[in-house]
């Protein structure tokens, strides 16, 4: 079955929308939320502000000069591309063990049988084997389903919660409570 030209610039969009907030955002916020509360309501603020400009940043510049990101690096001298390189290299690392453990966190809430680092391997290679088959289209349909169910699980969350954020005001100004670095961070 051929999918519409909607879907085609759609789906993506979707996927890219799916890895900015994650499930290891979402657990992250509920952590944070159930520690500190609303303290880090000023942070959603100053990290959309942040993504936005370095996104609308990056994404001018490849209109303007017609070359991708790495090609912009390159064009700084070899010691950019090196720097950011093992940036990229390192990141990687840190956010797939990140993906694979949230992934792992919710699977071991729902069987407690397999243990965590079981779950986080298992997520790992199934990550590979469907990146290795190269069936994009299958993906992109399951993530359109769950990026879909996920919008209304958060957004029937935070419905439900409406009438408890009497006390945002007082987030105004931002505070790092003591041990709360991470948790703003993310």
């Amino acid at each position: 079955m051929k999918s519409s030209g909607k879907w085609n610039i759609i789906g993506p969009g979707l996927i890219v929308a799916a890895t900015g907030v994650g499930a290891g955002d979402l657990v992250a916020a509920l952590v944070a939320g159930t520690n500190y509360g609303l303290v880090f309501a000023w942070s959603i603020i100053v990290g959309a502000i942040l993504k936005f400009v370095l996104n609308e940043g990056v994404g001018r510049w490849h209109l303007l000069s017609g070359k991708t990101i790495f090609e912009g690096w390159q064009s700084m001298g070899k010691w950019a591309s090196v720097y950011f390189g093992v940036y990229a290299l390192i990141w990687g690392f840190v956010y797939g063990a990140a993906g694979t453990s949230s992934c792992a966190l919710a699977m071991s809430a729902m069987i407690p049988a397999i243990p965590l680092w079981a779950w986080a391997i298992i997520h790992g290679i199934a990550g590979f084997a469907h990146t290795w088959s190269g069936r994009f289209r299958l993906f992109e349909r399951a993530m359109n389903i769950l990026v879909g169910l996920m919008f209304i699980t958060v957004v029937g969350s935070a419905v439900l919660a409406l009438p408890k954020l009497s006390g945002l005001w007082h987030t105004a100004v931002p505070d790092l409570p003591k041990g709360s670095l991470l948790y703003a961070l993310d």
